[in-house]
């Protein structure tokens, strides 16, 4: 049997810290929409293409299998 006392307190949690503001300045704002709209009017809709002009390439396999065979 143990006859000693319960376990020390844990010390306390440090106070959380300040929110950070949220208010940002309309240029910034605009100067960022406007950077992301370039980049992603520069990709295109080639990003969006999968496939070459002549199809996947590949043909996916249509029979059954068994998984490890």
């Amino acid at each position: 049997m143990c006859m000693g006392g319960s376990a020390p307190k844990p010390p306390a949690p440090p106070p959380p810290p300040p929110p950070v503001p949220q208010e940002q300045d309309e240029a910034v704002v605009k100067a960022r929409n406007d950077a992301r709209a370039r980049a992603l009017a520069a990709r295109g809709a080639a990003s969006t293409i999968v496939t070459n002009g002549q199809g996947m390439g590949s043909t996916a396999p249509t029979g059954k299998t068994l998984l490890g065979q």
